[in-house]
């Protein structure tokens, strides 16, 4: 089935469009908000590309370990805001059981709405503002704490 564009151009390949489209993140739901989130961790924490991460798959298929899993569930307890059993992705072994696991057993609501989603910060990004924040002058009249809220 081929989608028809309605621009000037009826016969144009949507191959662009579709192709923005993989890039952007659309999260209908509470679930898919966790497993982007997840995906997006276990892509950066494996050196995985994240379009090859399927949320149906074993995450053990992309070679995650037991370190790995307790990393990757800390940083999701940082996210989420609540404590998570260490063993969550082994007891719910992909990506999709594990994010069905935390909306049914947890309310994530507050952490995963579009709002919150857009302001979450890496735990690493945090580090990183505070030793800026720390390395800068003390000049102008404290004026970079009052800014930075030192």
């Amino acid at each position: 089935m081929q989608l028809q564009n309605s621009s000037s151009k009826p016969s144009e390949d949507l191959s662009k469009n579709n192709l923005q489209d993989e890039n952007m993140i659309v999260e209908n739901s509470p679930a898919e908000a966790i497993q982007s989130w997840l995906v997006t961790k276990l892509s950066k924490q494996l050196s995985l590309n994240a379009k090859t991460i399927d949320v149906r798959e074993p995450l053990t298929r992309y070679g995650l370990d037991s370190i790995d899993a307790v990393t990757l569930v800390g940083d999701l307890e940082d996210w989420l805001g609540c404590e998570l059993p260490s063993t969550l992705l082994w007891d719910y072994p992909t990506i999709e059981k594990s994010a069905e696991y935390l909306v049914k057993e947890f309310d994530v609501s507050a952490a995963v709405s579009p709002v919150a989603s857009s302001n979450v910060k890496d735990a690493s990004d945090d580090k990183t503002e505070k030793v800026e924040a720390s390395s800068k002058p003390s000049g102008w009249g404290g004026l970079w704490n009052r800014i930075s809220g030192s």
